[in-house]
Order: structure tokens, then C-alpha cells, then sequence
């Protein structure tokens, strides 16, 4: 019973702190969208001059909803305080002074507008979100307190369906700008792709069937191991329902983020990839030969899925006289690329680089207490240098640098997760 209290306190400590911190880089990242900054001697002025401004109910609308996560999170993690009036007044501050120098960043980038309207109504929503918090945590706990531990032998499983759904989720949500204004949503939603327009429908089907299909496979199937205390039939039902409900969420989100079509065929992908996942890939895992060599397995999957990545389309050059010009466009400065990049785009491929690395680095630790990570900067530099002979990929030291200490990373997080 020991055991279970800790592990309880620490997922209770640990998740709502690391969900306040992402929370806030979205937050800096949808408010600063695209990064292009242009300096205006009169930007404060201007700031001072719109307000006030004309009430735009979806405005405030957004920043009620944009606001309110954070008064939650700030309850929920103790960074709040403990008190009522502690809590509001800390928050408060917190979000005025996070919003305030958000808008008045929002000056300096071409093509959106500031106003102090957006810092109050950011206020408000994160005071609506303490107040539900304060209310409500403290019966939740009491009501969850043995559910929100976590097995070790779950850990794993727990941590890889949340690590793909993220993943998911960032690939369907980018550039993760997010509006609520009426034209822009309706806009989105008739430009949506409401018939099939086919499973493949892309530039090369294999991306989707590894990308989409393969992915939804391993939610459903990573949610039916967690299941594994129901009937067998109830279980896959509902980690079907899992995978092809979250598509539907990703799909539903899109005409609120800007430039986000939904499609039909997002869903129909998901569905098929939790069908997949809930009848093939929980045979394979229940196979013996499988279940004996469980973690050598974790290892093969997440090594392949990095050179697929890594090598995707498979495009390769057609004759050797190319060889000269690939290698004259090997970047041998490390980060040099992304100074002159577009800043998401070069955030988004840092961010898919990372993740890929760590996959490998937490498996490899996960297989063995001594894991060999000098093989991943080894594999890193041989996949770099395949992409010579490659016609799409631009083969580059930032990546090799990337991917191993994204490596180094997974490993310690499992590290520390085993000795916890």
C-alpha cells in the first residue's frame, strides 16, 4: 500500500507540472505564430492606442478558453499555492504578466493585433478555471486516488499510447494556431474532404499505411493491454473505440486550428488501424515468440521506424555523376539550416527528429541496464550518409546531433521512470 500512495503522489506531482509546461509553450507558440518579426519604433503605442477597441465576441470568447487550462493546471500542480486567496491572487499576476508580454510580442509580427482587451479576458478565464479546480481536484483525488497509480509493468505501455497520441496529435493540429472565429471554422469545414477520397490518397501510399494505418494500430493496441483486466471482446471494443475516437476529436479540432482541413479519411485510416491493432497486433504480442523476446522486439520497431523516416521516399539518385552535387549540399554546420528556415517548419522537423531519437534511446534502456547508445550516433551517422545518395532528403550533421542526444534523453527518462 506504500508502494501505491508514493507512486501516486509522484504521478500526482509530476504529470500536471509537465501538462503546465507544455500548456505554456503552446500558449507562446499559437500567440506568436509564424516568428516574423518586424521591430516598429510605434508597436507600444499602437498596443495603447486600440484600446479600447470594438468587442469581438469570438475574441474574448477565445481567450476566456485559452486562459482557463492555465488557472487549472496552476491549481492542479501547487504552483498556485495552497489557499483560495493565495490562488487567485497568483494567478491572476501570472497570466496578466504572461499575456501582457504576450500581446505586446504580438506587436512586433505582422499581420495580428494586440489589445489589452485579450489580457483581461485571459484573466478571467484562467480565474473560471481555478475556481472549477479548487472546487473539484480535491473530490477528484479523493474519488481516483487508487486508479492514478500506475503499475510498473504498465508504465511502458502507459507512456508509449501517450507518447503516439501526441504524436498523432501534432501532425494532425499543426501549425497548432488555433481560431475561433466564425469564417475562418466555417471556412474550414466547407473546404473539409467529407467524401473518401481512398485509403492512399497520397503522394506515396506508404507513408500513409506506416504513418496513419500503423500508428492507429499501435494505439488500439497499446490501450487493449492496458484493458487487460475486461473480457476479451469488451476490451478490443473499446480500445477500437479508443484509436477511431481520437481521430475523431484530431478531425472535429482541425476547423479551429488555421489552415486545418478535416477529412473523413483521417477517420476511416483510424478505424482500420484500431481494427488491425485489436486483432492482429494483439496476436503477435500474445505469440510466444513474441512475449519471450518482448523488449528486443520494442528495440527492432522503434530502429525501423527511424529509417524509415529517415529514408522515406526511397527516391535515389540515377547515375553517379549526381554524387558530387549531394555531397556538395551536405550540411556540415551544425544548426546552420535552421537560422535561415522557416521557424515552425524547422521546429516541427527538430521536434519529429527528437522524438524518433528518444523512441530509440528508451527502448535500447528499456532492453538492457546498459545500453550501448554509442550504436544510435553510429546508426545516425550511417542514415545521414544513405541520404547522399537520396534525391528528397538533405543529409545533415544537425541531425546526426539531434537524434543521438534525443537518445541520451529517452534513455535517462526511463532511467529515472525504473528507479521511481
Amino acid at each position: 500500500m506504500s508502494q501505491l500512495r508514493y507512486a501516486t503522489r509522484v504521478t500526482s506531482r509530476r504529470l500536471p507540472a509537465v501538462l503546465l509546461g507544455l500548456y505554456v509553450v503552446f500558449v507562446v507558440y499559437g500567440s506568436l505564430f509564424p516568428f516574423h518579426f518586424e521591430y516598429d519604433p510605434d508597436a507600444l503605442a499602437h498596443l495603447l492606442h486600440a484600446f479600447p477597441r470594438r468587442l469581438s465576441p469570438a475574441d474574448v470568447l477565445e481567450n476566456l478558453l485559452l486562459g482557463a487550462p492555465l488557472g487549472v493546471l496552476m491549481t492542479w500542480s501547487g504552483v498556485a499555492g495552497g489557499t483560495l486567496a493565495v490562488r487567485v491572487v497568483s494567478v491572476t499576476l501570472t497570466v496578466a504578466v504572461l499575456s501582457a508580454l504576450l500581446e505586446l510580442g504580438q506587436a512586433f509580427v505582422p499581420g495580428r493585433f494586440s489589445s489589452v482587451l485579450d489580457v483581461v479576458a485571459q484573466v478571467v478565464g484562467s480565474l473560471a478555471g481555478l475556481l472549477v479546480a479548487h472546487r473539484v481536484l480535491p473530490r477528484a483525488r479523493r474519488a481516483l486516488w487508487p486508479s492514478l497509480s500506475i503499475e510498473r509493468h504498465e508504465r511502458p505501455l502507459l507512456v508509449g499510447l501517450l507518447a503516439v497520441a501526441a504524436v498523432l496529435a501534432a501532425d494532425a493540429l499543426y501549425p497548432f494556431m488555433v481560431s475561433l472565429h466564425p469564417s475562418d471554422v466555417w471556412r474550414s469545414v466547407q473546404g473539409g474532404l467529407w467524401r473518401p477520397r481512398g485509403l492512399y490518397a497520397q503522394a506515396f501510399w506508404l507513408d500513409v499505411l506506416v504513418e496513419k494505418v500503423l500508428a492507429y494500430a499501435a494505439v488500439s493496441a497499446l490501450a487493449r493491454s492496458l484493458l487487460g483486466g475486461r473480457a476479451p471482446g469488451a476490451a478490443g471494443l473499446l480500445a477500437w473505440g479508443v484509436a477511431t475516437g481520437f481521430a475523431v476529436v484530431l478531425e472535429g479540432a482541425k476547423p479551429f486550428i488555421v489552415g486545418g482541413v478535416p477529412s473523413v479519411d483521417g477517420v476511416l485510416r483510424a478505424a482500420l488501424g484500431g481494427l488491425v491493432g485489436v486483432t492482429v497486433l494483439a496476436s503477435l504480442v500474445r505469440a510466444p515468440l513474441v512475449r519471450v523476446h518482448m523488449r528486443g522486439w520494442l528495440v527492432f520497431c522503434a530502429v525501423a521506424l527511424l529509417v524509415y523516416e529517415e529514408l522515406t521516399p526511397f527516391s535515389l539518385i540515377t547515375a553517379a555523376s549526381d554524387l558530387p552535387d549531394r555531397i556538395a549540399h551536405v550540411e556540415w554546420v551544425p544548426f546552420l539550416f535552421y537560422f535561415g528556415a522557416d521557424l515552425p517548419s524547422a521546429l516541427f522537423d527538430l521536434g519529429k527528429k527528437a522524438v524518433l531519437g528518444a523512441a530509440v534511446g528508451a527502448a535500447v534502456r528499456y532492453a538492457t541496464p546498459r545500453p550501448r547508445l554509442g550504436l544510435v550516433l553510429a546508426g545516425a551517422v550511417l542514415l545521414e550518409g544513405t541520404q547522399i545518395i537520396q534525391r528528397v532528403h538533405t543529409p545533415s550533421v544537425t541531425d546526426v546531433l539531434v537524434l543521438y542526444t534525443a537518445a541520451l534523453v529517452g534513455a535517462y527518462l526511463v532511467e529515472r521512470s525504473e528507479a521511481a
